[in-house]
Parts: structure tokens; sequence; C-alpha cells
């Protein structure tokens, strides 16, 4: 609910008031006044866009910063789940060494074999640069 500075016009006694929607605007069309607590005279809300404020309260529905906690709480739960879900569920293929669709026991191994082969149809240049296109994967076997 918002709080409004009020005004006694006759004694001058300011002070602020938390009001409802609703009473302000019983008050702005003059269904209700507002009576000075000094003098019993009526009151004025002074308009100060400055003091206007708000108070989110924290309950069943919550303010903006509790929904906004229970959303992240909601969404690393629902990550957590789904990063299970995945692990468990989704196939993740693996290489396996190879060269031409013969399996060889490791990268290094598929590597040698395709410079070998290599060399013996094409010459030694064009097997150095076969052999090069393993090295990611020797690399990637030995981390």
């Amino acid at each position: 609910m918002p709080i409004y500075t009020t005004q006694c016009p006759s004694c001058g006694d300011a002070g602020d008031l938390r009001l409802s929607f609703v009473d302000y605007d019983e008050i702005q069309t003059g269904a209700k006044n507002l009576i000075c607590n000094q003098c019993e005279a009526k009151c004025h809300i002074l308009f100060d866009p400055s003091s206007v404020q708000f108070v989110m309260k924290d309950g069943e529905s919550g303010g903006w910063q509790s929904k906004a906690l229970k959303e992240n709480k909601y969404r690393a739960r629902h990550r957590e789940v789904m990063a299970r879900r995945e692990r468990d569920h989704v196939f993740k293929p693996q290489l396996q060494a190879n060269y031409k669709g013969i399996e060889t026991g490791t990268w290094k191994d598929a590597r040698e074999f395709a410079r070998v082969e290599t060399a013996k149809e094409h010459g030694q240049e064009a097997a150095k640069a076969v052999a090069q296109t393993y090295d990611p994967l020797v690399k990637k076997a030995k981390g």
C-alpha cells in the first residue's frame, strides 16, 4: 500500500499515512474524509511523487524478489532433473579408432596404419598429410 503525506490546513500538522487504493479513491471523490489528530479538522493529501512508496509484502503470493527466488530455485531443480534424464537416456556415441573402416586398438595405431597404407599407394608426402589428420584424436585420447 502506498504511503501518502497529509497536511492539516488549520493547524499545519503534517504526517504520513498508509492508504489502500480504495481508500485513496474514496478520499479523492469526497466519500471519505481525513481528520487531523490534533485539531480534528479536515486534512488534505499532498502530492509528492518522491514520497510515494510501495511495500511489497512477502506472503503467499510474495513480492517481486521472492517470486524471482522461487523461479530461480524451480529452474535450478529443473536443470538438475533434465541433466539426469539426458545422462540416463541420451546415447552419446564415441568414435572408434579405425582407418577406412578397419578398427584398430588406439588412435595412435590408426594413425600409423594410415601412414603405412597411404605411403604404399601415394608416397611419403601424402602419408604425412593423412597421418596429421589423426593427431587431434591421438592428443584427445592421451588427455
